[in-house]
């Protein structure tokens, strides 16, 4: 076989396709629900649903960092918390998920099925009115359950069984040889939950109808108050009263590496009586007991929601003789998503061996108030267009050979200017040539004036700047240097 033939898995993602956002696990010995998302609702005895884009940054980096497939990365995962058994489908739409979930029962389809992927797309074409319906009899009992106003389950069946003679009569074989027919005609003819269920089935990402979710909470949640002796307006005292808060709420549940924060709610009591609550989120599930004692990152993620809450009560307070940091007189700290990893994976946070510490990176970007931006150079001389967004691990096809333009951006600064600034250079300074470029001179009507000879000029005291100076001898500073 050559050496550059590349195997197609038709069980796996298609090329360019989104993360899944939804999975439906089923299994019947389930020792942690939590193990993929906070996020999960129980839809029946033996079935879950579970919202994994909320940890998608997470989950997409250890796919990057192992180099592995989908059902590679989740698979031993789903095994340790759900036992050999399961059956476990990914996709883009929760109903679509559970009518493909029960599409692989019926045919004993054990393990992690894509519904994204080519093989998945191709069974789900085929899936029969009996698989159809039968997935509705578990939406049935939640909305009983829920006591959704506007269900009433006798009529639903009824409904139900008008559209089995509907399709008998007509002759349909199949829901995908009517996949087209408008929604709002079924809903006319056949009521509202017809009408959503057919949306769901076949344009699930665009409908607006969403799918009734109640979360599953956890048996507990750790939080802990703390009623302040007297106001507090000042970030060091409120960093330090909340450290000891942070080490209070890490005695509620078990030291345990598996153990992760996804999200933490900070409610805070004001002098003036009013009560704020705000979110401590983490962009990568976050280990409070490993960060003991400084609790550095959840600190870091205080301070930001700390500041921008200041920011907005003074901006909306500025008619009132307040002080100029509203004093804090209480506030509960609850840890409101946790996710569970499987012991074997601890691995996914430790150091790998390679050039890219993804340990360091996402927990970093745990403490930034920003996410990261990732770029890739492109074939181009002109600066501005000489690179490109891209997401963070992302595989990038190989179109060209770019070792030439990886070694021009080595000289170039991390920090550009949206535009170039024009400015003269005054006193001493230490010139060094770096580069003659230009930008499209095809694209304009006098080619010289595209040149652009580029220097890295420093200063007296050090700082380094990039800068050209055109065909007519005039100085642009275009970037900056760490």
């Amino acid at each position: 076989m050559n050496a550059t033939t590349k195997i197609i898995d038709l069980g796996e993602l298609r090329a360019g396709e989104a993360f899944p956002s939804h999975v439906a696990i089923h299994a019947t010995g389930v020792t942690n629900p939590y193990a993929l998302s906070p996020e999960v609702m129980r839809w029946s005895e033996t079935i879950y649903l579970v919202r994994v884009d909320s940890c998608s940054r997470f989950w997409q980096a250890q796919k990057k960092k192992l180099r592995c497939t989908l059902g590679e990365l989740f698979d031993p995962i789903l095994r340790y918390h759900f036992g050999d058994d399961h059956v476990a489908v990914f996709g883009n739409h929760p109903w679509q998920c559970l009518l493909y979930l029960n599409y692989q029962l019926r045919h004993q389809g054990k393990g992690i099925h894509l519904l994204q992927s080519r093989l998945g797309q191709n069974l789900y074409r085929t899936l029969d009115w009996e698989c159809w319906f039968a997935a509705q009899q578990g939406l049935a009992a939640q909305l009983c359950k829920l006591g959704v106003k506007g269900f009433n389950p006798d009529n639903f069946t009824a409904r139900q069984a008008q559209f089995r003679r509907f399709i008998e009569r007509v002759g349909i074989a199949a829901p995908r040889a009517m996949s087209s027919a408008d929604a709002n005609a079924i809903t006319r003819r056949f009521g509202t939950w017809l009408g959503r269920i057919w949306r769901w089935s076949f344009n699930g990402e665009e409908c607006s109808d969403r799918l009734p979710w109640v979360r599953l909470a956890p048996s507990a949640l750790p939080r802990v108050r703390r009623e302040l002796e007297y106001p507090v307006n000042d970030w060091s005292f409120v960093e330090a009263l909340l450290r000891e808060d942070f080490a209070r709420l890490c005695e509620q549940f078990r030291r345990d590496d598996c153990e992760h924060v996804n999200r933490m709610l900070w409610e805070i009591s004001l002098f003036n009586d009013q009560t704020v609550t705000v979110d401590l989120s983490f962009r990568h599930p976050y280990s409070l007991h490993r960060d003991m004692p400084e609790f550095t990152t959840a600190l870091y993620q205080a301070r930001y929601v700390y500041d921008d809450l200041v920011a907005r009560l003074q901006a909306r307070d500025t008619d009132l003789d307040l002080p100029e940091n509203m004093p804090l007189v209480a506030w509960r700290v609850e840890v409101c998503e946790r996710i569970s990893l499987a012991p074997e994976l601890r691995d996914l946070f430790a150091a790998v061996s390679e050039q890219i510490d993804y340990a360091q990176i996402m927990a970093l970007q745990n403490k930034l108030p920003i996410a990261f931006e990732s770029y890739r150079p492109c074939a181009c001389f002109y600066p501005e267009q000489s690179f490109r967004s891209a997401p963070i691990g992302s595989s990038e096809p190989e179109s060209f050979d770019n070792l030439q333009w990886c070694q021009s951006a080595a000289a170039k600064p991390l920090f550009y200017y949206p535009e170039a600034v024009r400015f003269e250079p005054t006193g001493p300074m230490q010139r060094v040539f770096l580069e003659r470029n230009s930008q499209p001179w095809w694209l304009g009507e006098d080619a010289l004036q595209s040149i652009r000879d580029y220097f890295l000029l420093r200063d007296p005291r050090g700082r380094a700047s990039w800068v050209f100076r055109d065909s007519e001898g005039a100085w642009f500073k275009h970037g900056e240097y760490c």
